[in-house]
């Protein structure tokens, strides 16, 4: 794995408050893998490497799909020692350690699918708390 430089981890999605994203000089966006599986994961069942070697035809069709060269999909954060994987392979990777949300996932992409729309359960909450009082919305549970 090529050694790189990446700065300014960043959170990206709120529901994943462990998967860090960070940009390398050449701005090609990589989140953290060790650190996920470290907070989230497994050590005896999960691994960056791991990872790579299951899920090897996403790898290529990542590749392929943003002309991104064989060196730059994965490499090693210089500072920390820590595998950073390309940043579109982030929620497979959440998949992997939490297959779970993958079904959750795939229930979303279904869902957007048919309907033409899809919401996180996190934003559908976060509507109901802009739009309905505490006493409305215990009166809806209530008229279940």
């Amino acid at each position: 794995m090529k050694l790189k430089t990446v700065t300014s981890f960043t959170l990206k999605y709120r529901e994943f408050p462990e998967l860090l994203f960070g940009k390398s000089e050449s701005g090609t966006v990589y989140f953290d893998a060790t650190l996920y599986v470290l907070q989230k994961g497994d050590s005896q069942k999960h691994s960056p490497v791991d990872f790579i070697r299951k899920f090897t035809h996403w790898f290529e069709s990542v590749k392929a799909a943003y002309e991104i060269p064989d060196n730059e999909v994965v490499i090693t954060d210089e500072a920390t020692g820590h595998v950073l994987i390309d940043e579109s392979l982030a929620l497979l990777f959440v998949a992997y350690i939490d297959p779970a949300f993958g079904v959750y996932m795939l229930e979303r992409v279904s869902e957007m699918l048919l309907d033409g729309v899809a919401l996180s359960d996190t934003r559908i909450m976060q509507m109901i708390r802009d739009r309905l009082t505490k006493e409305t919305l215990s009166n809806l549970i209530e008229d279940l």
